[in-house]
């Protein structure tokens, strides 16, 4: 939990360390080889990812999907930071690797895909977009992530309660069967001064057996 805590403030302050973040390359699209910009999203799967993407970009404009390219694309999105009040088109595929997603994008200026030799203003806007893209999309994972976890820890808070539960309950045994033990040590004291008694008793009777016999032995024998 402390750690998700730490990422999640670390996410906060990311922001100047884009450059190592955003990376580029000229990259085939639908529309022939362009210049690219690309993050990639560690721990996220590639259909959050778009989901992730679709809500990011819908600010900006109407998010479509090019089924056959397999690309997203935004006609005369309005992205400020990149081109200030001129539209521009967005393209963007997505790509699934190994525990990440890639997000690659293209910007069409109008006539022309932004690339840092020729529209210099434009490339640090579209690095300072998609940073924006991958901390928005980090957040939404290491979210994700968090809510795992806090229902990890409310299943073992539960596994608790019910171990805190049994142990009451064993307690309470324990405390019934020490008044059984307490109540038979008692029942054995007063049984053993009982058996006492009763020894008592049959001496006695037999006493008044013996006289009994003697008195039966004697029917007849008494002078008148």
């Amino acid at each position: 939990m402390k750690n998700l805590f730490l990422l999640m403030i670390a996410l906060f302050i990311a922001g100047p360390f884009y450059g190592q973040r955003v990376k580029e390359q000229d990259m085939t699209m639908s529309l022939g080889s362009k210049y690219a910009y690309y993050v990639e999203v560690n721990d996220y799967t590639k259909k959050d990812t778009e989901k992730a993407w679709e809500e990011y970009v819908k600010t900006f404009g109407k998010v479509k999907f090019n089924k056959k390219a397999k690309e997203y694309y935004v006609n005369a999105a309005q992205v400020p930071i990149i081109n200030g009040t001129k539209t521009i088109d967005l393209y963007t595929k997505i790509d699934e690797g190994k525990d990440q997603a890639t997000v690659y994008t293209w910007v069409d200026l109008g006539g022309s895909f932004a690339n840092p030799k020729d529209h210099a203003a434009a490339a640090e806007g579209i690095r300072t977009f998609m940073n924006d893209f991958w901390i928005f999309a980090k957040k939404k994972a290491v979210t994700q992530e968090l809510k795992k976890e806090e229902d990890k820890q409310k299943d073992l808070e539960k596994d608790l309660a019910k171990l805190e539960k049994k142990n009451t309950d064993l307690h309470d045994e324990i405390t019934k069967l020490k008044e059984k033990i307490r109540q038979a040590e008692a029942g054995i004291e007063q049984n053993l001064k009982d058996q006492d008694d009763t020894k008592v008793a049959i001496i006695q009777q037999k006493k008044v057996v013996e006289k009994t016999v003697d008195k039966l032995n004697n029917v007849g024998k008494e002078s008148y």
